[in-house]
C-alpha cells in the first residue's frame, strides 16, 4: 500500500486464472519489475531474493562493495553512510515479506528448491526475476537463468504433479501487468528436454 503511493496505477489482464500454486516469472528490468508485482498483483507471492540481503553485515557489503560504489560509482563515505539504514530496512524487509533466499552458486541452492517446493505444496505461490543482466531497464527480456526449472523435478518427484510456470509482462507504457499463459512440463520429453522446452515458450510470452 506505501509503495502503490508512489507508483502509477496497472491494470491487470491475464490468460490465465488458476486455482492452484504456481511460479511466476518476471523481467526485473533493474527493479521495476519485482516493485510493480508487488505493489500490484493481485496474487500473493513469495519472492526469490539472493540470500544477502536477509542479513544486515551480508547486505551492507553487496551495497557497500558493488552497487554504490563499483556499479554507480559513488564515493566510498557516502556510499557507506547511504548502505547502512538501507542494509537495516532491506534485510528487515526480506523477512517480513516471507522471501525466499537464494544461494546462488552455492551447493546450498538446495536449500532455496527445497523451500520452494514446501511453500507450493502449503499453497503458496512463487515470484522469480530470471534475468542474467538484472540490471536491464528495457521491455524486452534478455537471456534468462534456467535453474529456477529445477523446481519442476523436485516437485513433480514429491507431489507427482507438474508446477505450472506463469510468465508475466509488465508494459510501463500502457501501465499493464499482462500474466500469460500457464506452462507444463511435457511427460514425452525427459527432463533435460522438457527444461529446454519449457524455457523457449516462457521466453517466447516474455519478449
Amino acid at each position: 500500500m506505501i509503495v502503490r503511493i508512489f507508483i502509477p496505477n496497472y491494470k491487470i489482464i491475464r490468460k490465465t486464472d488458476l486455482d492452484v500454486p504456481a511460479v511466476y516469472l518476471v523481467h526485473h528490468q533493474n527493479l521495476w519489475g519485482p516493485v510493480i508485482s508487488l505493489a500490484w498483483l493481485d496474487i500473493p507471492a513469495r519472492m526469490w531474493v539472493l540470500n544477502v540481503f536477509f542479513n544486515f553485515n551480508a547486505c551492507f557489503k553487496q551495497y557497500y562493495n558493488y552497487t554504490f560504489t563499483k556499479r554507480f560509482g559513488i564515493p566510498k563515505i557516502i556510499a557507506a553512510i547511504i548502505a547502512f539504514p538501507i542494509s537495516l530496512f532491506v534485510s528487515g524487509l526480506m523477512h517480513i515479506m516471507s522471501a525466499l533466499p537464494v544461494y546462488r552458486g552455492s551447493r546450498d541452492i538446495v536449500k532455496t528448491f527445497n523451500a520452494s517446493v514446501l511453500a507450493l505444496e502449503n499453497g503458496q505461490n512463487i515470484l522469480i526475476c530470471p534475468d542474467i543482466d538484472y540490471s536491464d531497464s528495457g521491455s524486452e527480456m534478455g537471456e534468462m537463468y534456467k535453474g529456477f526449472l529445477h523446481i519442476e523435478r523436485k516437485y513433480a518427484k514429491k507431489t507427482g504433479n507438474h508446477v505450472p510456470f506463469v510468465p508475466i509482462r509488465i508494459d510501463k507504457r500502457k501501465r499493464l501487468i499482462c500474466i500469460g499463459d500457464a506452462i507444463y512440463f511435457d511427460e514425452k520429453y525427459d527432463f533435460r528436454q522438457g527444461k529446454a522446452e519449457v524455457y523457449i515458450q516462457l521466453k517466447s510470452q516474455m519478449g
